[in-house]
């Protein structure tokens, strides 16, 4: 029988580990503890820094001779602490999704099982007579400490602290080794989605703590009664037996002295508290005086959450959640984050009206909810616990529904509550991730509540036996429908995963905010996720991002780790727009010059909104005007009468809409655009310039037009306008070629391979069906007719293009196309339908006017507005770290490339177009597979749509909405151009 080793003994879930506790710290002084700060606390010990480090290829090889370990140590590399292994050189980078890297069968892992040796040295004042506690914050997956070369303890549950009693072992000069193993058994329960990282990547330090001393402090806020404007504060101090007094500060003025403990627990009402919710996150201080010696401080919230009438509600109020999913994670550092990086992650949720966030899926570092307290963010706070590898193996309840496990699965939970506790942002705790069912969920599930009774979350519980919220990850919209439907004595539904923000996308999001607000039974959800996790590469001295499959691992899935709204340069990609304007606490609608202002919050009053009204028409600014909102509490709407401006222009007339408030943390914050059309453009008179002279030379195999300065070229072979020259040079390299294909976006995935491998969609022909060129005395006509189709389909495309060229020196291009179809074999989607054409590169700053200043497609349009905009083509193009289709603006009615000298193409549309201008062509693109590998071209590339298929979500969700994909059909498009 195969000897079980301790790193493969799930009941074995570490050796002399302290009892967790909250997370609290001990200072000497009251001004000390109102400050809070780390280094501040009694006996603090930072250990973070450079270690000297080894890495074994098996664990086996570690030497049991500390004494001749250290020494063989001291004379290594050294390796920062926190940090992962992998990201500092050593081992191989490997990402998976769902796949774990080795065999399965649990618990036992592969005999290679690389093992990374730190050590390090540090002196310690051993005068004190407090007990020490060395704590681990993180380390992935299975170690073993020793100091002094005596065994410390061990730990498994890599993003789960663990505490060390060590005074009897301290010396004045120390040396600390530890021994980190790779795989364990409890990596089984670690498959989460994400780069497989190792080694000691969060915080080590040493701190004191006093003979006298309270065991553990957890905190409670309850209603005194149904109006939730009195709380009663509960301190309970888990039978320590030492005086304390607890006083409770707003700011730094005392509110009031808690009442005595009792038993360990001090029960006190506080009258009318400020009460804490993501909007309004008013915190205060406790602070404990222990023992007449040392002080403990704490932020509370006043804040109840709770599930009644089958609604989720906190303070009495239902609330809807505009959530994000988040991992920690850095490029250069993997899971290894920094205080700054979090606080930056949640400035930037705040700012973009996201108001909750899901710890996927693990805990985060214990900072991470301060902040969440500080700024305002519900949290799902998840348990370290994913095994969706066994998905594959046919019995995916392998270990969740095996008694055997059963202790492993608990202590995930336990020690999460344990830790978190006190935090009031936290609303929920979640159970795990994507690891089926079984009786190891229910197993956790009550013995959290024995230790805490806020709701507990977990999706793979389809029955919602063992989860107070009904989750679902994913759901197709007409699905999520049927259950906001379903309300007859159903707990209220969570969507913990959707949108997946993955390259281009996501699309549709609206109408799933249209949804999730239409039925009370559904409550918000999270997109899928935060950050693209972009391992920072540099080569040929360009900065780019490496993902699955870039290190030589396999398996892998890819760019799949690619799906956040944050890219991994910080900067926040297209859908972080779209979704701050989609989950906007404001709603406006304008009807017969009256605008109704609907607040969505679900407690903050929109009093002192600066609300901005600028009347557009084309650059120009026809008045403006400011107000700050009066009080318009939840839910309820204002009315404000427009007085629209005297306006005799030609051009559309917009009402732009801007609001602005300030946020706790954060400052004045644009919280909503929006816009409305108040009178549509005008026909202006066409004017008169001096006539051009047209000309025609009729050759043999070409068509040669002149009008003015431009020179036009067809062949009459092929029917394509071959050139567009002027004096100063060339204008048009090459025109009007048809295409329906787009580089695929991740969206796409799953329609690639059909489009590409059954339609040949990138493979558009063109075959010439009829040239005939009309001299009249005023104008030429050149029409053109085509048939398009790709390899070997039925179907295909009669298109006719005329080119009308007048005196004026514009060309009116009219196209018009009908269908062929011999049989029913056609593709159910199109990426577009639309025409290529090539520039000079000289030409490279465009102007539109349609929708801006950033990219938006059909299903992705909240984020801009109308306007007229400038940019070089070379910022037309957006940077997904995987490249694919971008870039594109939408309803366009018309456009103008310029270059040095004056030199112009304008393109006036008869009707509203997708508009696409780059400085690479589609096949550079497609052809690329990293941001570094995008080579830019000599010419500057136009698209002009008559139908652009809109983003979706379906690299992991729902598909393009019917009506946002392109179909095979007949289309008509219209433009004038006009040359300079």
């Amino acid at each position: 029988m195969r000897q079980m080793k301790k790193w493969e003994n799930q009941n074995q879930l570490g050796e002399n580990k302290l009892t967790p506790t909250t997370t609290f710290n001990r200072f000497s002084t009251v001004e000390k503890a109102f400050a809070n700060k780390n280094d501040a606390k009694i006996g603090f010990v930072d250990l973070n820094g450079d270690w000297h480090f080894e890495l074994y290829p098996y664990p086996e090889l570690v030497s049991d001779n500390f004494s001749e370990l250290a020494q063989q140590l001291k004379e290594k590399a050294t390796i920062p602490v926190p940090s992962t292994w992998q990201t500092q050189g050593y081992d191989a980078m490997h990402y998976t999704d769902v796949l774990y890297p080795f065999p399965i069968n649990p618990p036992f892992v592969p005999t290679e099982n690389p093992t990374g040796v730190y050590y390090r040295q540090f002196s310690f004042d051993t005068t004190s007579a407090n007990d020490v506690h060395l704590l681990f914050e993180g380390v992935s997956s299975y170690y073993e400490c020793y100091l002094n070369g005596q065994f410390v303890g061990s730990n498994k549950g890599s993003r789960m602290e663990s505490t060390f009693s060590i005074r009897p072992l301290l010396q004045e000069e120390n040396e600390l080794i530890v021994k980190v193993v790779k795989w364990s058994d409890g990596t089984y329960l670690e498959d989460q989605d994400m780069w497989w990282l190792s080694g000691i990547f969060r915080d080590v330090s040493l701190f004191e703590v006093p003979k006298l001393d309270v065991v553990d402090v957890l905190i409670k806020t309850t209603a005194a009664d149904e109006t939730y404007e009195d709380f009663i504060l509960s301190v309970d101090l888990k039978d320590s037996q030492v005086a304390v007094q607890a006083t409770l500060y707003d700011g730094t003025e005392p509110v009031l002295t808690l009442n005595d403990f009792e038993d360990g627990i001090s029960l006190t009402t506080v009258e009318k508290p400020k009460k804490w919710n993501a909007e309004e996150p008013n915190l205060y201080t406790l602070i404990l005086e222990v023992a007449g010696s040392h002080f403990i401080s704490f932020k509370v919230g006043f804040r109840t959450v709770e599930i009644t009438d089958n609604q989720l509600k906190v303070n009495g109020q239902v609330i809807f959640i505009n959530g994000v999913n988040r991992h920690d994670f850095m490029p250069t550092g993997g899971m290894t984050t920094t205080l700054e990086v979090m606080e930056d992650d949640i400035r930037l949720m705040k700012q973009h009206n996201m108001n909750a966030v899901r710890t996927a899926h693990y805990p985060s570092k214990k900072e991470f909810y301060d902040l969440c307290d500080q700024y305002g963010l519900y949290v799902i706070d998840e348990a370290d616990l994913e095994c969706h590898g066994f998905e594959n193996t046919g019995d995916y309840t392998w270990i969740s529904d095996n008694s055997k496990w059963k202790q492993a699965y608990v202590d995930r939970g336990v020690r999460m509550v344990q830790r978190d506790y006190n935090h009031p942002s936290i609303i929920m705790w979640s159970l795990g991730n994507e690891s089926a069912a079984g009786q190891n969920f229910a197993e956790m599930y009550h013995a959290m509540k024995t230790l805490d009774d806020r709701p507990i979350h977990y999706e793979g519980d389809r029955q919602a036996a063992y989860s107070d919220v009904y989750s679902t990850m994913y759901s197709r919209l007409e699905n999520l429908i049927k259950i906001g439907r379903d309300t007859e004595g159903q707990k209220p539904h969570i969507h913990c995963e959707y949108g997946h923000a993955m390259g281009n996308g996501p699309g549709g999001l609206q109408e799933y905010q249209d949804v999730m607000r239409k039925y009370d039974r559904l409550q918000g959800g999270f997109i899928w996720e935060w950050y693209d996790h972009g391992i920072k590469q540099e080569r040929n001295g360009k900065v780019t991002y490496f993902y699955g499959g870039d290190f030589g691992d396999t398996p892998n899935n890819s760019n799949f780790c690619i799906d956040g709204l944050l890219m991994p340069n910080r900067v926040p990609s297209p859908a972080m727009a779209e979704y701050k304007q989609v989950i906007a606490p404001v709603k406006v609608y304008l009807e017969d010059q009256t605008l109704t202002i609907k607040n969505l919050y679900d407690f903050a009053d929109l009093a002192g909104t600066k609300l901005t009204l600028d009347f557009m028409a084309g650059r120009e600014v026809i008045a403006t005007k400011e107000i700050s909102l009066p009080s318009i509490a939840s839910f309820e709407t204002f009315a404000l009468d427009i007085e629209q401006p005297t306006y005799q222009g030609t051009e559309d007339l917009y009402l732009n809409l801007t609001f602005k408030r300030e946020l706790p943390e954060i400052g004045e914050n644009l919280i909503s655009n929006n816009q409305f059309l108040l009178k549509e453009a005008t026909v202006a008179p066409a004017q008169v310039g001096d006539k051009k002279a047209l000309s025609l030379v009729d050759e043999a195999h070409q068509v040669k037009i002149t009008t003015g300065n431009q020179v036009f070229i067809f062949s009459k072979i092929t029917g394509k306008l071959l050139s567009v020259t002027d004096k100063t040079g060339t204008l048009i390299q090459s025109g009007l070629s048809f295409t329906l294909w787009r580089a695929p976006i991740d969206n796409d995935m799953y329609k690639t391979q059909a489009w590409k491998e059954t339609y040949f969609l990138h493979q558009v022909t063109e075959q010439l069906e009829g040239f005939e060129v009309v001299e009249e005395a005023t104008q030429i006509v050149v029409t053109v007719k085509r048939y398009a189709s790709s390899v070997n389909q039925n179907w295909g495309y009669h298109i006719e293009q005329r080119y009308t060229f007048d005196q004026s020196g514009t060309v009116q291009t009219d196209i018009s196309s009908k269908t062929f179809l011999r049989g029913s074999n056609v593709p159910e989607m199109l990426p577009r339908v639309g025409f290529d054409l090539t520039l000079d590169r000289s030409l490279n700053q465009v102007s539109w006017y349609g929708n801006g200043p950033g990219e938006s497609y059909r299903d992705s349009l909240a984020a801009v507005q109308m306007g007229v905009f400038d940019k070089t083509v070379a910022e037309m193009h957006t940077d997904y770290i995987f490249p694919q289709e971008n870039g594109a603006r939408t309803n366009v009615l018309w456009s103008e490339i310029r270059g040095e000298g004056n030199r112009k193409v304008r393109f006036d549309f008869a009707q509203p177009v997708t508009f696409t201008v780059h400085d690479y062509n589609r096949e550079q693109l497609e052809k690329a597979l990293h941001t570094d590998e995008l080579v830019r071209d000599n010419d500057t590339f136009i698209t002009i749509d008559a139908f652009h298929s809109g983003l979706g979500s379906n690299s992991c969700g729902q598909e393009q909405y019917a009506y946002d994909k392109a179909r095979f059909e007949d289309f008509e498009l219209s433009f004038k151009m006009t040359f300079e």
